[in-house]
């Protein structure tokens, strides 16, 4: 993620007043935070792309007046607010004092990460009960999205209870209605889709539409015969011996019987292993309507179940399916989907619902974001602190009670920045996992992004200080001697765990013991073991007296190179001593230059790399292939295509942030080409087209080659949470990009191997309508069925011959107007001139997009699908 420093000036417009030094009470702050609305714009992003203008209005509808000295208000951003006056001239720590706004007598303090806080000073007027009071900040960079500022702003007295300003819960931040709000800088290239730039994204170029038969596409299907149909339902057994899992996800669905004999009267499933098929996830599915037989044979028991999916596929459409032999097999061995429950808990039963859609499209990899600045979300045994205190986040005085609010958590610890998963609940999901044939990969991240493991470890330290030393000290993360100013990438100050004390390793090996046991009681077994390593600040250990005992020499930054591979060496032996392979995000490798730390370090059997980061004018996108070639196993996990936490579109109003590209739709994740991945070069952030000698220079020089793609693991989606505060937020940023992920990680379509540009993207783009056809018509009823709330696209719309017409990214599903957003219908209708407002409904017709209206004026559309 990248920084965010901002630069503020700022205009107070203050009504009548006068200066009062009482005390707020416990019931004054109580009736401010009902009373005080809170409204926020973004004024305008400068042409520049240097600062924004964003404009803070106070409105006043409590009976009491804000007034007082000891309150404070605590709000939440991304972007570090007056830098110019808070942050120290080297730019490596925040001023303790903080700044006082001039004339208006308001100090600003940054408290740490992205939580800062404003409290009046001797000479701050009153905001009376309908007073009104405007503050705008200017601000390095942009904000372009309602979710750039995050929600649950609160107040606090010195020893009152904090109290949630009601009126920031949602939706306090107004409407972006110009150019100048959504754009970024005036080179950038995106508006907010109208529906004629939807239509014309929307169009389908393909000829001849053929709905998919089976998502993600089988690699071979033969001998089919549409004129031959097997009608499955009647009496129907389910013939297998040792297959009762397998079998269960028919009969979860179905009132099929089980035997371990064929019925004679019926139709009959035949399931079984056959060492013969060569690939280990593999599966032949054989329908056979002359013999009243479907025969699914898989290499292991994976492979069956992968079998009885693609035949769950065939039957969500009608009982009766067609002659057929499907010959199938995976085109990688690790398919995952990443969650970070770290920045916001993600409960146990969205997890396993999500790992319900994952075994329908055949993914294999759950790779999960147990721990960061923001929160630790496992119980491990001995060590209560984690939970008592690194699992929750709420407003308190006093140390060692829980984390600071962050990402717009507020006050309490009810909201979605607290949870954690019991030992329980962990092997809960190992079990569910396991029963899917799903891979478990469990992310504690270090040495950086560590802040709730750090402070959990200092409560402990405290809790035993007194009585035991060396009990205090044996998991401690922290060089208490540790000088060192910095600010990491989402600027906390004190998130890097100390690689230079014993302590730390003693730390890990106790997570590692602990999951791997976890692991084995439930019948999973931990195989590889992920330690994030990525965005350490360059100065974190810079004046740490424990380093210094090391005796390194140079700059910060190549200090901080020499620990974090001491680092990684260390973590590495552990899991190794402990079985296991290990895996970390491509930064915690790098040594410099685009080259990965020596592979001949580290004795596990396999070391994976996710290698995230090709936002191609960064010019890093070069790792994956040298990490590749250096004998790393590469997981493709690039931002550009596969971060699920980027808005769909670049509207203002889409969920997510958006520092690498400014959105990524379905049909670009679909476009993903995994094997050539300089074939991917398309855009700058901001929309500008690319060509590949820009970003590879002359012959290729700053794009290696990929020599052993044998080393290429496979493909994994991505949904960071800073921006995911309910259930629903995770369905909607993960489906259906998921489905389109699956597609590219399960099969590899013969569009990818075509050299030529137009032909290859008019071939996918074909292959594409297909596949938006199926969703429309079949897979998102599927995930209608089993509960997940998808996102619903909004709709296209065109004037043709004085009439609006209607389409939608995935045709079937149905558009409805209305004249006035209450009364709805479905049609296509002449247009007056008059508003019309537009939505498209889900396949099941419960659910609806958000609203748009429809306007004649053209608009293009980037990167249309035609």
């Amino acid at each position: 993620m990248e920084v965010k420093i901002f630069m503020v000036h700022v205009c107070i417009f203050l009504v009548a007043g006068y200066v009062n030094s009482q005390i707020v009470t416990q019931l004054d702050l109580d009736k401010i935070a009902s009373g005080l609305d809170i409204k926020v714009d973004v004024v305008e992003n400068l042409d520049d792309g240097s600062q924004h203008l964003f404009k803070v209005t106070f409105s006043n509808k409590a009976l009491t007046s804000l007034s007082g000295l000891n309150w404070k208000i605590f709000f939440y951003s991304f972007f570090i607010v007056e830098s110019k006056h808070i942050l120290s001239e080297d730019g490596l720590y925040a001023k303790p004092e903080g700044y006082t706004l001039p004339n208006v007598n308001l100090k600003l303090r940054h408290e740490n990460g992205g939580l800062f806080s404003m409290s009046p000073t001797t000479g701050f007027i009153d905001l009376p009960p309908n007073g009104e009071r405007e503050i705008t900040f200017y601000a390095a960079n942009w904000a372009v999205s309602k979710t750039d500022i995050a929600p649950n702003w609160y107040i606090t007295a010195d020893g009152l209870n904090a109290r949630l300003i009601d009126s920031t819960k949602e939706g306090f931040v107004r409407e972006f209605i110009n150019a100048k709000q959504w754009k970024r800088m005036k080179a950038d290239k995106y508006d907010p889709y109208s529906p004629m730039a939807r239509y014309q994204r929307y169009k389908v170029t393909n000829p001849n539409v053929q709905m998919k038969m089976v998502i993600p596409t089988p690699k071979e299907m033969s001998n089919h015969d549409t004129t031959k149909l097997l009608d499955i339902s009647g009496k129907v057994t389910i013939v297998h011996s040792g297959l009762d899992n397998e079998a269960s996800f028919l009969t979860d669905v179905y009132n099929f019987d089980i035997s371990n004999t064929a019925s004679t009267n019926g139709v009959n499933i035949y399931l079984s292993v056959n060492n013969t098929i060569p690939s280990i996830e593999g599966y032949t599915l054989t329908v056979n309507p002359s013999e009243k037989s479907v025969i699914i044979n898989g290499k292991t028991n994976a492979g069956v179940l992968y079998g009885v999916q693609s035949l769950l596929s065939l039957l969500s459409h009608g009982r009766s399916i067609s002659q057929m032999e499907i010959r199938d097999e995976p085109r990688f061995q690790y398919r995952g989907m990443f969650i970070d429950v770290a920045r916001n808990f993600i409960p146990k039963t969205v997890l396993e619902k999500l790992m319900d859609a994952m075994t329908m499209y055949k993914l294999n990899k759950l790779h999960l974001h147990l721990a960061d600045d923001e929160g630790w979300r496992i119980e491990i045994n001995d060590l209560p602190e984690l939970i008592e205190v690194g699992s929750k986040r709420c407003h308190a005085e006093k140390k060692g009670v829980c984390l600071i609010p962050q990402l717009g958590s507020g006050p309490y610890n009810t909201t979605s920045g607290s949870g954690f998963y019991s030992i329980q609940d962990y092997k809960d999901i190992l079990s569910y996992a396991k029963k899917r044939h799903i891979e478990v990969i469990p992310e504690i991240d270090m040495p950086g992004h560590a802040r709730a493991a750090i402070i959990s470890m200092e409560a402990r330290y405290r809790k035993y200080n007194t009585t035991s030393i060396n009990q205090a000290q044996k998991y401690r993360l922290i060089d208490p001697d540790n000088k060192s100013h910095f600010l990491s990438v989402q600027n906390f100050k004190d998130n890097a765990v100390n690689p230079c004390i014993e302590s730390t390793y003693d730390f890990i090996d106790k997570i590692v013991s602990e999951l791997k046991a976890m692991h084995s009681a439930a019948g999973h077994p931990l195989n590889v073991y992920h330690f994030g390593g990525d965005e350490v600040a360059h100065t974190a250990w810079v004046n740490s007296t424990k380093c210094h005992q090391l005796h390194l020499f140079g700059d910060a930054e190549s200090i901080r190179n020499e620990l974090k591979m001491l680092f990684t060496q260390r973590v590495a032996n552990i899991t190794f001593n402990h079985g296991l392979n290990i895996a970390g995000w491509e930064d915690g490798f790098n040594a410099g230059n685009g080259m990965p730390f020596n592979r001949g370090m580290y004795q596990n059997h396999q070391v994976y790399s996710n290698a995230w980061d090709n936002v191609w004018e960064w010019g890093e996108a070069r790792r994956a292939y040298n990490y590749a070639n250096s004998g790393y196993k590469v997981i493709m996990s690039h931002a550009t295509h596969l971060y699920f936490d980027h808005p769909y579109e670049p509207d203002p109003e889409e969920r997510g942030l958006y520092w690498a590209p400014r959105f990524t739709d379905s049909y670009k994740t679909f476009g993903f080409l995994p094997d050539n991945l300089y074939e991917n070069i398309d855009v700058t952030r901001m929309g500008v087209p690319l060509s590949k000698s820009d970003v590879c220079g002359v012959n290729n020089n700053k794009c290696p080659p990929l020599l052993k793609p044998e080393n290429i693991a496979g493909v994994q989606g991505h949904l960071w949470s800073e921006t995911i505060l309910s259930e629903d937020n995770v369905y909607y940023m993960v489906f259906p990009r998921l489905l389109a992920l699956a597609e590219r990680a399960w099969h590899k379509a013969p569009w990818e191997s075509v050299a030529e540009n137009i032909k290859r993207n008019r071939d996918m783009n074909n292959d594409w309508d297909n596949f938006a056809e199926t969703l429309g018509k079949k897979e998102l009823n599927r995930l209608d069925s089993i509960g997940i709330k998808y996102r619903i696209p909004p709709p296209g719309g065109n004037l043709d011959g004085g009439e609006i017409k209607f389409n939608t990214a995935f045709p079937g599903l149905s558009v409805e107007y209305s004249s006035n957003s209450q009364t709805w219908n479905n049609r296509t209708i002449p247009y007056t001139g008059s508003p019309v407002f537009l939505r498209t409904k889900s396949a099941d017709g419960k659910r609806t997009s958000r609203i748009v209206q429809f306007s004649p004026i053209k608009s293009s559309a980037l990167h249309p699908f035609g």
